[in-house]
């Protein structure tokens, strides 16, 4: 019989074994990762496009020279989404990349739902936010600001809730398309102190403040149906106050 001593000694030398296998896995992925990450194997070749117009192709091309023999995973997705997002007119841009050379660039235009006067190719988007894009050939409501109110693409100054005129103006939009398709769109006019009225031909409509304006659209749009020539008879229609609408009546010329 091996002594007692003996025994504990082959015990702690069975317990100081190494386990290989799972650091060969740790230094086999880390090579892997490595080697994709360094590898011109994995260089972009093709960028896949989704969303963009023909005009960026140009700009595209430059940035996929740029590109060349670069490992994918070494493109920092910023570097190609940067250009696009610093124009207004763009959403969003997401540029994606694989170790398979293929990359997909996504972009997403700001939808209009009106138009800025005096400004060209200046246009608010349902947000509410101003952007400017040349391209755009499209009809909407014009908005017209009164002069003590500062536009730019990059700040908006004044009391005015531009998320709420753009909401008047989708609201129109879908209530009174006559009036659209008929070679005068509607010009909703802001106010500086946040007040805003509809310019529909020869006629004004008070809308006072952005609060109720389904109601208020739509007791408008039913005196239009009722009256397609209202603005014939009246000058100005009164919906500070739905419930209560009031009317001026059109100054007949004498003679």
């Amino acid at each position: 019989m091996e002594p007692k001593r003996n025994l504990r000694r082959k015990r702690l030398r069975s317990k100081k074994r190494i386990n290989w296998a799972p650091i060969f896995v740790i230094l086999l992925t880390t090579n892997v990762a490595f080697a994709c990450f360094q590898s011109k194997i994995t260089a972009i070749r093709t960028i896949n496009l989704d969303g963009v117009r023909n005009s960026e192709r140009l700009r595209l091309n430059r940035i996929a020279n740029q590109m060349k023999g670069v490992p994918a995973l070494k493109v920092d997705p910023r570097v190609v989404e940067g250009p696009f997002m610093s124009e207004s007119r763009v959403l969003s841009a997401d540029f994606r990349r694989n170790i398979f050379g293929i990359a997909r660039l996504i972009l997403k235009y700001r939808s209009p739902v009106g138009s800025i006067a005096g400004s060209p190719n200046t246009y608010l988007d349902n947000n509410g936010v101003v952007f400017v894009d040349p391209e755009l050939r499209v009809q909407c409501p014009v908005i017209r600001l009164q002069s003590d109110i500062k536009v730019s693409v990059m700040t908006l100054s004044g009391v005015i809730n531009f998320r709420q005129i753009a909401d008047l103006a989708k609201i129109t939009q879908a209530n009174l398309p006559l009036t659209l398709t008929s070679g005068n769109p509607v010009e909703i006019e802001v106010q500086e102190k946040g007040g805003v009225c509809l310019n529909i031909g020869e006629g004004v409509v008070e809308l006072g403040t952005c609060d109720q304006l389904d109601l208020k659209i739509e007791k408008l749009k039913r005196a239009l149906v009722d009256n397609p020539n209202l603005f014939k008879d009246i000058t100005i229609l009164n919906l500070m106050v739905p419930g209560r609408p009031e009317t001026t009546p059109r100054k007949k010329e004498i003679g």
